[in-house]
C-alpha cells in the first residue's frame, strides 16, 4: 500500500512545480516587456503608437511602454510625460520617434521634441473599482423627451 500511494504523490508533485515554473517565466517575461515609461497627457491630431506589433491610436491618459515608436501625422502634437525624466515632453509631427526608459529619440535631425514642466508617475490609488470613460456624451432629460 505504501508503495503505491508514494508512487501517485511523486508524479503529481513534478507535475506541480513544472507548472509553477512555466507561470513564473510566463509572468516575469510579460512584465518585462510591459514596463510603463511615460502616460499621454494631451494629443491633438492623429497619433499612432507600435507597441509589442500592434499599432493604436493614442489619446489622453494612454499609457506609453519602453520601446514603443511613435509616428505624428502632419499638423499633430503629442504630450507625453515621461517617468524618468520627470517632464513634459511635446511632439510636433510629421515625426518618427521611439520612447525608452532613457528618453525620446527623433529619427529624424528635425528638434521636434520640446521640454516643459515637471512631472511624475502617477501614484497608485487606494481605491478599488471605479469606471473610466471616454468621450461621454451628456443627454439631458427634456433633451430625451423631446426626440419622441
Amino acid at each position: 500500500m505504501q508503495r503505491q500511494s508514494s508512487a501517485k504523490v511523486i508524479p503529481t508533485g513534478m507535475l506541480l512545480s513544472t507548472l509553477s515554473v512555466a507561470l513564473v517565466s510566463g509572468s516575469a517575461s510579460a512584465a518585462q516587456e510591459a514596463i510603463e515609461v511615460a502616460f499621454v497627457e494631451n494629443v491633438s491630431g492623429r497619433v499612432v503608437a507600435l507597441a509589442a506589433a500592434k499599432p493604436t491610436l493614442l489619446d489622453a491618459l494612454d499609457v506609453v511602454t519602453d520601446g514603443t515608436r511613435l509616428d505624428l501625422q502632419p499638423n499633430s502634437e503629442l504630450r507625453l510625460c515621461h517617468y524618468q525624466m520627470r517632464q513634459y515632453l511635446t511632439l510636433r509631427g510629421p515625426v518618427r520617434a521611439s520612447v525608452s526608459r532613457d528618453g525620446v529619440v527623433v529619427e529624424s535631425n528635425k528638434s521636434a521634441v520640446t521640454a516643459a514642466g515637471s512631472c511624475a508617475a502617477p501614484p497608485d490609488s487606494s481605491f478599488q473599482g471605479g469606471i473610466v470613460m471616454r468621450a461621454l456624451k451628456v443627454i439631458r432629460v427634456n433633451d430625451i423627451q423631446r426626440q419622441r
